[in-house]
């Protein structure tokens, strides 16, 4: 279907070209001098060793103990980090944490409170080692090697890993339960004395259930509430914790059907072919949807209940046709064909399915690059921020090799109390879109209340990243049911999850132009309406309803999408079409950043390998006319929760504002540098970065907007629709 709105342009790269900038930084404000750290840190450094000779020599692999080096809040960004020290003491990083403290010594930055956040990191080493630091100290063999003293003056505090710091939610009817082990270099040698260790004190480790993640390795097996404290002495577990039950389906409303007769299945094949599209979730059941849907069983368990198949059918019909009504006779032609994986077997509350449904997920996201992929299951269990879950962390790097986009379902805890209405693994997925659920279609919307709500970690603070409608006992979300060919009402963050998908392969299917996994993410991130409800409760905001609301401009506004690669430590300049003529209304400027990123699981405060720091000027020419768009009061919504780099590392910026003072605003462009760091610390980049970026202008009482930039920049070309589809949702 042709048109003659005014439609999303594309080629926005085509405004891009490298600057070249000095970056030298200014001196940091040092809160501890060498002579004054010493005697704290030594006293420390000795209570170590008094810690580590109580140790059982079996809980210490290799002979090696894990402290905790604190940093002092004003050197928790990445160019601070100990590594020089830590070399110096053969001492190892195995790992890291955020935590809150109160420093010794504050440098009362303005606007913080006494309470910070900063960086705890797992160091692992021999005693001797240890013992060497405090020769060193007591000697001051180091004192003038400047790159070792100011490592050292970095140090808040030095302490054992306690027992204590790793047991999380243990209570009495504890059966199975899970271990995170650090594993540096994917250390065989560590997960094979663990076993060992267990077994001497009566605990047998299924090898089964054993997943490795770079740095991390997590195990399941069964295990009392008598045998935690002494698992926990083994130096290298990092968190012991009772096993969480697999969430999927809780009810939210009663399920309830009505019969149609008018209701009817397309006969067409699906209208994109060469799209690839998974479902993970309890299975189909049928052959109804065989035109489009190709069902893989991988249990061995034939005897599926009813409701695992019966919620693995409403997520794939979600994705197929959409929300219906009771006055749809025939549903719509399907976007694309999927394959749903049954994952689910019927012990749907047991380690077996949870370890095992992961390790399904898995083989099959390793083997396959999927564009797009649907999870609307996981652990019922509250995002940690100490760590990154066994669930995350084994997709979040699949993710950032394939570039899929994966929708994910929050979570329908939203309702319990604080901490515990949280997202839930994987939605906390940095290189995934986490989904939870709104009140209504209408404009009058909220966060429904089973919805579980953020914040997420830094980075990744914004989670869930977005709503979509989700269904109410008010408003209930419709959809077909091919067995009864009748309409089924639901409600759940499971299927919100499916419906911003399913608008996600609507554009890469409407649209005759490179719409990859990570433009779709980005331009429906760019489109969310927040209202002014908090981050927490909304993420970006509720996803939009309309794709027509996505690709069409009005005449006062133009919208622009820049896909392209950035070169490593090198700036990148993003001119911001602008028209010429006199301007006599406010401009608007919305900008959205999207990328994907390896990551470091052990270090879920340095999560993210790839950042941006961006910076606005009004003026190309000018080197001073700059205006923070991007900055830390667009990011986090808690003061104490701002760090001085916080922001540059999240995979999502995006960021409005409303220019009232307009005149020394004439050729306004972003300067884009992409930094890169390896566990914390930083790095040379090794590889070009894949960025997408939406920008929206719109200038208020200039209806020419639309044609004046059209005719400055032709290098901008309207996003054409396929000729063989309509738009509709």
């Amino acid at each position: 279907m042709l048109n003659n709105k005014n439609m999303l342009l594309g080629y926005g790269e085509t405004l891009t070209k490298p600057v070249y900038f000095n970056q030298n930084g200014g001196p940091k404000n040092k809160p501890y001098t060498y002579e004054e750290n010493k005697p704290v840190i030594l006293e420390k450094l000795q209570d170590l060793i008094l810690n580590i000779n109580t140790i059982s020599p079996d809980a210490l692999p290799d002979g090696k103990a894990v402290a905790k080096f604190v940093l002092h809040p004003t050197f928790l960004a990445k160019s601070y980090f100990p590594i020089d020290l830590l070399n110096h003491f053969s001492l190892e990083s195995i790992g890291s944490k955020s935590i809150k403290i109160k420093p010794r010594k504050d440098n009362k930055i303005k606007g913080r409170k006494n309470i910070y956040i900063t960086i705890c990191i797992y160091v692992s080493g021999k005693r001797e080692n240890f013992e060497l630091f405090i020769e060193a100290l007591k000697k001051d063999t180091f004192k003038d090697i400047e790159k070792l003293k100011n490592n050292f003056i970095t140090l808040e505090d030095i302490s054992i890993l306690e027992i204590s710091d790793k047991i999380k939610n243990i209570d009495d009817d504890i059966d199975k339960v899970e271990v995170t082990l650090h594993t540096p270099q994917n250390s065989l040698s560590i997960e094979k004395k663990f076993e060992n260790f267990a077994l001497k004190n009566g605990v047998r480790i299924d090898k089964n259930k054993c997943i490795r993640v770079k740095g991390l390795t997590f195990m399941s097996f069964k295990a009392n509430r008598k045998d935690i404290p002494k698992l926990a002495e083994f130096s290298f577990l990092r968190t012991i914790r009772k096993l969480p039950e697999l969430r999927f389906n809780k009810p939210i409303i009663t399920r309830s059907l009505e019969n149609s007769l008018l209701l009817s299945l397309p006969s067409e094949p699906a209208i994109n072919q060469n799209l690839k599209v998974a479902i993970f979730d309890g299975g189909i059941g049928g052959n109804d949807y065989e035109l489009w849907v190709k069902e893989i069983n991988l249990v061995s368990d034939k005897n599926t209940g009813i409701k695992p198949i019966t919620h693995g059918l409403d997520v794939t019909s979600t994705i197929l046709f959409g929300l219906i009504d009771s006055k749809t006779e025939t549903l719509k032609t399907p976007y694309c064909n999927i394959d749903h994986y049954r994952v689910l077997d019927s012990n749907t509350h047991t380690d077996i399915d949870l370890f095992d449904v992961l390790i399904r997920i898995k083989s099959v996201l390793e083997k396959n690059n999927y564009d797009y992929v649907n999870i609307s299951l996981g652990p019922r269990i509250p995002i940690d921020d100490d760590d990154v879950h066994v669930w995350t962390s084994t997709l979040e790097e699949i993710f950032a090799k394939t570039g899929t986009l994966c929708t994910i379902a929050a979570g329908n805890d939203g309702d319990l109390p604080d901490t515990l209405n949280r997202i839930q693994p994987p939605a906390d997925l940095i290189n995934a879109l986490a989904v939870g659920a709104a009140t209504s279609l209408s404009d009058n919307w909220k966060r429904c209340s089973y919805s579980c709500i953020g914040p997420g970690r830094s980075p990744g603070y914004i989670k869930p990243d977005g709503l979509a409608f989700g269904g109410s006992e008010e408003e209930p979300f419709q959809i077909y049911n091919p067995v009864s060919k009748g309409i089924v009402r639901v409600a759940g963050t499971s299927f919100a999850a499916p419906l911003v998908l399913r608008q996600a392969i609507a554009l890469s299917t409407l649209l005759r132009y490179k719409i990859t996994p990570l433009t779709a993410k980005a331009l429906l991130i760019h489109h969310a309406e927040a209202k002014r409800f908090a981050p927490q409760e909304v993420g970006w905001g509720r996803f939009p309803v309309n794709i027509s609301d996505v690709i069409y401009c009005d005449d006062n506004q133009v919208k622009v999408i820049y896909q392209g690669m950035l070169e490593p430590s090198q700036y990148m300049r993003a001119l911001i079409p602008f028209p010429d003529s006199e301007i006599k209304g406010k401009i608007n400027l919305k900008a959205t950043f999207c990328f994907t990123s390896s990551v470091d699981v052990e270090h879920p405060i340095n999560l993210t390998r790839s950042g941006l720091e961006i910076t606005m000027r009004k003026n190309e020419l000018s080197k001073n006319n700059t205006y923070p768009l991007f900055n830390n009061k667009n990011i986090y919504a808690d003061e104490n929760e701002k760090r001085s780099d916080g922001h540059k590392w999240e995979t999502t910026l995006r960021a409005e504002h409303t220019f009232t003072k307009t005149l020394d605003i004439t050729n306004p462009c972003f300067d884009i540098v992409y930094h890169e760091r390896d566990r914390g610390i930083p790095c040379k980049n090794q590889e070009k970065l894949e960025y997408v970026l939406v920008v929206t202008l719109s200038i208020e009482n200039m209806p020419e907007l639309y044609n004046l930039i059209r005719q400055k920049y032709q290098t901008l070309q309207p996003i054409e629709i396929q000729q063989q589809v309509r738009i509709s949702n």
